[in-house]
């Protein structure tokens, strides 16, 4: 029986290799983007900022054309008014500014008439008033303690100082006339902005979609009465204001009534505030004559602001404009922040229309929210009822 030979031992097998890493994603290649921008684009945003360069130039005149378009807004319904009776709408809107041009100047001649008149009785009695200085013993004390000097170089320096007056008072009449001729301007602008109106709002119009025109022309008539109601009632406001401030400075004795009650009557055009300004300066020139006086005009002005805060405004602002004193007071502070005074005067009619603006573009929204809260609702409700 053969052996067979012994066979060698077995060699384990070898450990697996290690997984090789994961290959990397190859880099992506930047791909090279060529943006065309049209002639037409480059066209257009060179004639808008040609436009933007020209509104910050002429921001003045843009300001002026702005003041003079709310004034034919607010005139536009007294116009209207006289065109549905049959007027021509340039004669009616001829008529509307000749009646307000007079009523200006009444009030100007019946301010300025008892002012000058003041003045005039003041140079007159000019001499009488020096006589009884210089015949005072204050007066001879002072010119024998050796002040003679003091006075002399007084009158100097007085003489010296003639011609920078005479170059200031120049310069405010300067300012006087350059007033004057933009109130014509402004004032024509306005005229031929409230003839032309009709014609530029269907010319504006012709370029809109009619479904467009049918939505918002409405809204641009209920704009145009919200600024005529607002303009008008703040005037009539400030009739009342300074018919009470003149009456009741006349019955104290105070000077210059009718100048006091047009001051009141120009400061009640500000909304909220220029009813305040204008009972402290009352209640000042009450000082002036006597403390039963000024307490007497306190009293007044305040129930008088009451009265009209709490029943005048709400029956001539809440129903043209329907804003609140809030949003009066804020569009006051940022109006008079840019235009000044006349910006105080124009915030409220300029809240108005935004506000009239801004409900109606929302207006779709608004509905289709509705329209989504109300399966909502119909639901909510009688489960509601059925725990009760």
């Amino acid at each position: 029986m053969s052996q067979q030979p012994p066979q060698p031992p077995a060699v384990p097998p070898a450990p697996p290799a290690p997984p090789a890493p994961p290959a990397l994603p190859a880099r992506p290649q930047r791909k090279q983007v060529e943006l065309i921008v049209p002639v037409r684009t480059l066209l257009l945003i060179a004639a808008f900022g040609a436009a933007v360069m020209l509104a910050l130039l002429s921001l003045g005149a843009l300001l002026s054309i702005f003041v003079a378009g709310v004034l034919a807004l607010g005139l536009d319904p007294v116009v209207s008014a006289l065109v549905e009776r049959g007027w021509p709408r340039g004669r009616a809107a001829l008529t509307v500014f000749v009646g307000l041009f007079l009523a200006a100047f009444l009030i100007i001649a019946i301010t300025v008439g008892p002012l000058w008149g003041q003045v005039h009785d003041f140079i007159e009695h000019l001499p009488e008033y020096w006589d009884d200085l210089t015949s005072s013993r204050a007066f001879e004390t002072f010119v024998s303690s050796g002040n003679q000097d003091t006075v002399r170089n007084a009158l100097k320096d007085l003489a010296s100082g003639l011609p920078e007056a005479a170059t200031t008072l120049l310069g405010v009449a300067g300012g006087v006339f350059g007033s004057l001729l933009s109130l014509v301007t402004l004032s024509f602008l306005a005229l031929f902005l409230l003839m032309e109106r009709p014609k530029i709002t269907d010319w504006l119009f012709g370029f809109a979609h009619p479904a467009v025109e049918a939505r918002w022309r409405p809204i641009l008539e209920e704009s145009i009465r919200a600024v005529s109601s607002s303009l008008i009632g703040n005037v009539a406001i400030s009739c009342v204001a300074g018919t009470v401030a003149g009456l009741s400075a006349w019955a104290f004795g105070l000077p210059f009534p009718i100048v006091l009650a047009v001051i009141a009557a120009f400061l009640d055009l500000i909304p909220q505030v220029g009813a305040t300004i204008a009972a402290v300066i009352l209640v000042a020139v009450a000082l002036t004559v006597s403390p039963l006086a000024a307490g007497g005009m306190l009293v007044i002005q305040l129930i008088y602001q009451q009265i009209e805060n709490y029943v005048v405004y709400p029956l001539v602002y809440r129903r043209a404009v329907e804003l609140t004193a809030f949003t009066t007071i804020v569009s006051v502070l940022v109006a008079s922040s840019i235009l000044g005074v006349v910006g105080a005067i124009l915030a409220v009619p300029f809240a108005a229309v935004l506000k009239i603006v801004i409900r109606e573009a929302g207006r779709p929204r608004r509905e289709r929210m509705e329209s989504m809260r109300a399966p909502v609702a119909a639901v909510e409700t009688p489960a509601g009822a059925a725990a009760d």
